[in-house]
């Protein structure tokens, strides 16, 4: 496997991870730590590849494992990594000043609460919440909607609590809630040509005012095959380095960032650290694997819900035009019977006319004779 330094040659990540490993050694470290192999055993065949393959220096890790995208981009040790990514979402300057904390107080005792991944102020008062899913399904427009809301809330407590009557609703600043996705929902992979969408509150008038909530959703894998499409000769701008950094493991990505970017380095560096602590990088892997499975499960059960009420929704249907056929059916027999009714009618008045006319024409012959 190549050896070479990545500044000099950028053909592997060795570079970057360190001196590339042999998978025999590899192994024979994770089983001789018996609570590394532990943890190991548990992790699913194709996690065990992974990390098998970034314990050899081959592979990265993706940012979109939670664990690991809040250890990289905790904006209390590295504020400016956070400020640099989500200056070039927002496209526009922003450093941020603190995190917050990701739980907000129940508005109610039975009330739900609220826990978002990374939640910061800006310098400039506006509130930011990043999101990373791996199944974008989880996160639809309804709880986007909730997040930015709660946002909104925070700052309006903080503010009525400091200002008291002096508060003015012009104190409130703008909040940005921004989900990327691993694996994106079916509503954004039917506009499969954008992996970026930026949305705020319009009128159809025409109406300009500046409501506080914006929303970013962000597809990395649409954002992947678009990239892989344009050629590697193409040129790599920052933001798309940052999607390159938080959505792939892969060598040849991790290669276009730093050859394009060489200041990443000191984050692919920063994660190759994991290499020398497997302890911490197992445990971090399981974390991740957990809130997987967790997702997964909540995906599932969503589906199958969904599932369930769109086959609820078809047999309503049907049952809908069983109903209605039963009234056009009876419908009809109404008419039948109101029309044997009328015949039967007609039939009388026939009779009683034939009737009349008999006797009229024994009348009439009687005079005759």
């Amino acid at each position: 496997m190549c050896m070479t330094n990545v500044y000099q040659k950028p053909e592997c990540a060795g570079g970057v991870f360190g001196d590339v490993k042999p998978r025999s050694e590899v192994l024979v470290k994770i089983q001789s730590n018996p609570a590394v192999h532990e943890e190991f055993l548990k992790l699913r065949p194709e996690f065990q590849e992974r990390f098998i393959q970034f314990c050899m220096g081959v592979r990265g890790v993706q940012m979109t494992y939670d664990p690991f995208f809040i250890k990289i981009f905790d904006a209390e040790i590295h504020p400016e990594r956070l400020s640099k990514f989500l200056s070039k979402i927002l496209r526009r300057r922003l450093k941020i000043k603190r995190m917050l904390p990701n739980e907000h107080k129940r508005i109610t005792d039975r009330g739900s609460l609220l826990i978002m991944d990374i939640l910061v102020e800006f310098e400039t008062g506006e509130l930011a919440d990043v999101e990373i899913q791996k199944v974008g399904y989880l996160f639809p427009g309804p709880r986007a909607s909730c997040y930015s809301s709660d946002m909104v809330m925070r700052q309006y407590e903080r503010i009525k609590s400091v200002k008291g009557k002096n508060f003015s609703y012009k104190d409130l600043k703008k909040v940005y809630t921004i989900v990327l996705m691993e694996n994106s929902s079916r509503e954004l992979k039917t506009v499969s040509e954008h992996y970026i969408h930026r949305g705020r509150c319009e009128f159809d008038s025409g109406l300009k005012l500046d409501l506080l909530q914006e929303f970013y959703f962000i597809s990395l894998d649409v954002f992947l095959d678009i990239m892989d499409n344009r050629g590697r000769e193409a040129k790599v701008s920052e933001l798309e380095a940052w999607l390159y950094f938080i959505g792939s493991d892969k060598v040849e990505h991790i290669q276009r960032v730093i050859t394009s970017y060489p200041w990443f380095a000191e984050m692919y560096e920063e994660i190759g650290e994991f290499r020398r602590h497997p302890e911490e990088a197992i445990r971090m892997f399981s974390d991740a694997l957990k809130i997987l499975d967790e997702n997964t499960v909540r995906y599932m059960i969503d589906e199958m819900k969904q599932e369930i009420e769109e086959k609820d929704g078809t047999i309503d249907e049907l049952m809908g035009t069983v109903k209605e056929r039963d009234e056009m059916l009876e419908a009809k027999d109404e008419i039948l019977e109101k029309k044997d009714e009328m015949l039967e009618k007609k039939d009388g008045k026939i009779e009683e006319l034939e009737k009349i006319i008999k006797e009229l024409q024994k009348e009439l012959l009687k005079r005759i004779h």
